[in-house]
């Protein structure tokens, strides 16, 4: 396996976990809506506000097809909330043969932990909305490889745990 996606809503702990998971598996990683910003010369939130949220997704699919593609040593990818929900990806990485891992938790929870001030997200409205969008997007998450619950875990210990689920050697990076 040279590539690992972690996937899930706002707040799942994708971008924290998938850097520790790198570190562990001496692997790269990357965020895509990093990837996205830096490509694209602007913000997410610009993206949304001024080209709308189909428009993002589109720029959204081309960058995570170029980073499937473009990659030469083992990856683990931190996609944005809403990237797993598009069919389209889901057959990018599947035929990529990464094996995506849906990072759980209660929604109160990734609803409390992504109000820190320095993320922008554009789709985080109020609570109501925001729970409307996470069961509207759960049935698509439910479809990767693996799931991992990770409230109430320190970051180490579901980095651990995808390692082992994913039968991954850590240290064997290039």
């Amino acid at each position: 396996m040279a590539a690992v996606a972690l996937v899930g809503f706002m707040g799942a702990g994708k971008t924290t976990v998938g850097q520790e998971l790198a570190r562990r598996l001496n692997w790269r990683f990357h965020d895509l809506d990093d990837l996205i910003q830096a490509t694209e010369g602007t913000s997410i939130e610009q993206i949304f506000q001024q080209h709308g949220e189909k428009a993002f997704r589109e720029v959204e699919r081309r960058i995570l097809a170029s980073a499937l593609t473009n990659h030469s040593s083992a990856l683990v990818l931190a996609l944005g909330g809403g990237a797993f929900v598009d069919v389209e990806n889901q057959r990018l990485l599947s035929s990529s043969g990464v094996a995506a891992v849906f990072l759980e938790a209660p929604v109160e929870e990734l609803f409390e932990r992504s109000q820190q001030p320095e993320a922008v997200r554009p789709l985080r409205r109020s609570r109501d909305q925001f729970c409307a969008l996470y069961e509207k997007r759960r049935p698509e998450y439910e479809k990767a490889a693996i799931r991992v619950q990770t409230s109430g875990k320190k970051i180490g210990a579901v980095a651990e745990e995808i390692i082992q689920a994913l039968k991954l050697n850590p240290g064997e990076g290039d």
